[in-house]
Protein backbone atom coordinates (compact mmCIF):
# COMPACT_ATOMS: atom_id res chain seq x y z
CA UNK A 1 0.00 0.00 0.00
CA UNK A 2 2.86 2.80 0.11
CA UNK A 3 3.71 1.68 -3.88
CA UNK A 4 1.61 4.96 -4.94
CA UNK A 5 3.81 7.12 -2.30
CA UNK A 6 6.93 5.46 -2.64
CA UNK A 7 6.50 5.63 -7.22
CA UNK A 8 5.34 9.68 -6.59
CA UNK A 9 9.39 10.16 -4.63
CA UNK A 10 10.68 8.48 -7.32
CA UNK A 11 9.78 10.51 -9.88
CA UNK A 12 9.36 13.72 -7.99
CA UNK A 13 12.12 16.59 -9.50
CA UNK A 14 12.60 14.17 -12.28
CA UNK A 15 10.68 14.80 -14.91
CA UNK A 16 10.56 18.59 -16.37
CA UNK A 17 7.84 20.91 -15.86
CA UNK A 18 6.15 20.92 -19.56
CA UNK A 19 6.61 16.98 -19.49
CA UNK A 20 9.37 16.98 -22.52
CA UNK A 21 12.59 16.30 -20.70
CA UNK A 22 13.62 13.79 -17.98
CA UNK A 23 16.22 15.27 -15.40
CA UNK A 24 18.42 12.56 -13.54
CA UNK A 25 21.64 13.59 -11.44
CA UNK A 26 23.70 10.97 -13.75
CA UNK A 27 27.13 12.18 -15.90
CA UNK A 28 26.50 10.42 -18.76
CA UNK A 29 26.52 12.76 -21.74
CA UNK A 30 24.26 12.98 -24.49
CA UNK A 31 27.48 12.06 -27.05
CA UNK A 32 28.07 8.84 -24.53
CA UNK A 33 24.38 8.05 -24.94
CA UNK A 34 23.96 9.06 -28.63
CA UNK A 35 26.82 6.16 -28.87
CA UNK A 36 25.72 4.03 -27.11
CA UNK A 37 26.08 0.09 -28.41
CA UNK A 38 24.56 -2.16 -25.55
CA UNK A 39 23.38 -2.31 -21.81
CA UNK A 40 24.36 -4.70 -19.45
CA UNK A 41 21.56 -5.16 -16.65
CA UNK A 42 22.40 -7.51 -13.66
CA UNK A 43 20.40 -8.02 -10.23
CA UNK A 44 19.45 -11.14 -8.27
CA UNK A 45 15.79 -11.89 -7.00
CA UNK A 46 13.23 -8.80 -7.14
CA UNK A 47 15.25 -6.49 -8.94
CA UNK A 48 15.96 -9.05 -11.53
CA UNK A 49 13.12 -9.04 -12.07
CA UNK A 50 12.84 -4.63 -12.39
CA UNK A 51 15.94 -5.46 -15.16
CA UNK A 52 14.00 -7.98 -17.43
CA UNK A 53 11.33 -4.85 -17.70
CA UNK A 54 14.49 -2.31 -17.91
CA UNK A 55 15.69 -4.62 -21.36
CA UNK A 56 12.06 -4.29 -22.47
CA UNK A 57 12.28 -0.85 -22.41
CA UNK A 58 15.82 0.23 -23.77
CA UNK A 59 15.35 -1.97 -26.65
CA UNK A 60 11.93 -0.69 -27.41
CA UNK A 61 12.46 3.22 -27.00
CA UNK A 62 15.95 3.43 -27.36
CA UNK A 63 16.56 0.79 -29.78
CA UNK A 64 20.03 0.03 -27.48
CA UNK A 65 20.35 -3.97 -27.10
CA UNK A 66 20.17 -4.59 -24.01
CA UNK A 67 21.10 -8.02 -22.00
CA UNK A 68 20.41 -9.00 -18.52
CA UNK A 69 22.30 -11.47 -16.24
CA UNK A 70 21.58 -12.50 -12.77
CA UNK A 71 24.17 -11.72 -10.79
CA UNK A 72 25.53 -14.42 -9.06
CA UNK A 73 26.31 -16.16 -12.42
CA UNK A 74 27.68 -13.17 -14.50
CA UNK A 75 30.78 -13.96 -12.98
CA UNK A 76 31.11 -17.48 -14.30
CA UNK A 77 30.20 -16.38 -17.66
CA UNK A 78 32.91 -14.74 -19.15
CA UNK A 79 31.10 -11.42 -20.03
CA UNK A 80 32.35 -9.21 -22.21
CA UNK A 81 32.00 -5.81 -20.78
CA UNK A 82 34.08 -3.18 -22.95
CA UNK A 83 32.46 -0.24 -23.98
CA UNK A 84 28.80 -1.02 -22.06
CA UNK A 85 26.52 0.31 -20.06
CA UNK A 86 26.76 -1.83 -16.87
CA UNK A 87 23.83 -1.37 -14.94
CA UNK A 88 23.22 -2.50 -11.51
CA UNK A 89 19.72 -2.80 -9.63
CA UNK A 90 20.05 -3.51 -5.81
CA UNK A 91 17.37 -2.61 -3.42
CA UNK A 92 19.71 -2.29 -0.57
CA UNK A 93 23.25 -1.93 -2.56
CA UNK A 94 24.49 -4.76 -0.49
CA UNK A 95 23.90 -7.46 -2.38
CA UNK A 96 26.99 -9.33 -2.51
CA UNK A 97 26.34 -11.42 -6.03
CA UNK A 98 26.01 -7.53 -7.60
CA UNK A 99 28.48 -5.92 -5.66
CA UNK A 100 30.76 -8.70 -6.90
CA UNK A 101 29.20 -7.97 -10.36
CA UNK A 102 30.31 -4.84 -10.55
CA UNK A 103 33.73 -5.65 -9.08
CA UNK A 104 34.12 -7.54 -12.10
CA UNK A 105 34.08 -4.53 -13.86
CA UNK A 106 37.15 -2.91 -12.87
CA UNK A 107 39.01 -4.68 -15.41
CA UNK A 108 36.84 -3.45 -18.10
CA UNK A 109 36.27 -0.31 -20.33
CA UNK A 110 32.49 -0.05 -19.26
CA UNK A 111 31.01 2.78 -17.37
CA UNK A 112 28.46 1.63 -14.11
CA UNK A 113 25.29 2.96 -12.80
CA UNK A 114 24.01 1.78 -9.86
CA UNK A 115 19.87 1.75 -8.77
CA UNK A 116 19.30 1.49 -5.38
CA UNK A 117 17.44 2.71 -2.53
CA UNK A 118 20.06 3.46 -0.17
CA UNK A 119 22.37 6.27 -0.08
CA UNK A 120 25.58 5.00 1.15
CA UNK A 121 25.44 1.81 0.36
CA UNK A 122 28.57 -0.49 -0.93
CA UNK A 123 27.37 -0.39 -4.99
CA UNK A 124 26.96 3.36 -4.36
CA UNK A 125 31.20 4.09 -3.92
CA UNK A 126 31.78 1.17 -6.31
CA UNK A 127 30.12 2.92 -9.51
CA UNK A 128 30.38 5.51 -11.28
CA UNK A 129 26.43 6.75 -11.53
CA UNK A 130 24.07 6.36 -8.99
CA UNK A 131 19.99 6.94 -9.23
CA UNK A 132 18.39 6.44 -5.93
CA UNK A 133 14.84 5.39 -5.68
CA UNK A 134 14.26 7.38 -2.87
CA UNK A 135 11.18 5.10 -1.34
CA UNK A 136 11.78 4.91 1.89
CA UNK A 137 12.98 1.84 4.24
CA UNK A 138 11.85 -2.19 2.56
CA UNK A 139 10.67 -4.11 5.49
CA UNK A 140 9.50 -6.92 2.72
CA UNK A 141 11.88 -9.36 1.24
CA UNK A 142 9.51 -9.48 -1.80
CA UNK A 143 10.54 -5.77 -1.81
CA UNK A 144 7.28 -4.47 -3.68
CA UNK A 145 7.89 -0.67 -3.52
CA UNK A 146 11.58 -0.55 -4.15
CA UNK A 147 10.25 -2.96 -7.02
CA UNK A 148 7.97 -0.47 -8.29
CA UNK A 149 10.57 2.61 -7.97
CA UNK A 150 12.96 0.06 -9.74
CA UNK A 151 10.50 -0.02 -13.11
CA UNK A 152 10.06 4.01 -12.43
CA UNK A 153 13.82 4.56 -12.70
CA UNK A 154 14.71 1.77 -15.52
CA UNK A 155 11.23 3.92 -17.69
CA UNK A 156 12.91 7.36 -16.42
CA UNK A 157 16.01 6.51 -18.05
CA UNK A 158 14.65 4.70 -20.67
CA UNK A 159 12.63 7.76 -22.18
CA UNK A 160 15.96 9.84 -21.56
CA UNK A 161 17.97 7.84 -23.94
CA UNK A 162 15.43 7.59 -26.05
CA UNK A 163 14.69 11.23 -26.66
CA UNK A 164 18.57 11.99 -26.83
CA UNK A 165 19.17 9.31 -29.40
CA UNK A 166 15.89 10.92 -31.01
CA UNK A 167 13.88 7.36 -31.15
CA UNK A 168 11.22 9.18 -30.25
CA UNK A 169 9.74 12.45 -31.10
CA UNK A 170 8.88 15.18 -28.52
CA UNK A 171 4.86 14.66 -28.23
CA UNK A 172 6.11 11.05 -27.49
CA UNK A 173 8.31 11.68 -24.96
CA UNK A 174 5.45 14.27 -23.55
CA UNK A 175 2.77 11.34 -23.44
CA UNK A 176 5.03 8.67 -22.06
CA UNK A 177 5.74 11.28 -19.00
CA UNK A 178 2.81 12.27 -18.42
CA UNK A 179 1.75 9.09 -18.35
CA UNK A 180 4.19 8.35 -15.54
CA UNK A 181 3.18 11.01 -13.67
CA UNK A 182 -0.11 9.46 -13.72
CA UNK A 183 0.79 5.88 -12.20
CA UNK A 184 0.81 6.98 -8.55
CA UNK A 185 -3.19 8.04 -8.95
CA UNK A 186 -3.84 5.03 -11.05
CA UNK A 187 -2.09 2.62 -8.27
CA UNK A 188 -3.69 4.32 -5.08
CA UNK A 189 -7.16 3.76 -6.91
CA UNK A 190 -6.23 -0.15 -7.56
CA UNK A 191 -4.84 -0.97 -4.11
CA UNK A 192 -8.20 0.91 -2.63
CA UNK A 193 -10.39 -2.06 -4.04
CA UNK A 194 -8.57 -4.45 -2.29
CA UNK A 195 -11.33 -6.20 -1.02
Amino acid sequence: HEQAYSLQETIAGRISENNTAVKLEINLTPDYIQSLHRIVITACGTSYNAALFGKHLFERLARIHTSVDIASELRYANPLLDDVLFIAISQSGETADTLAAVRLTESYNCKTLAITNVVGSSITRNCDDVVYTRCGPEIGVAATKTFTAQLGILYLLAVHFARIRNQITLQETKRLLVGLKRLPLYIKRLLGNTE
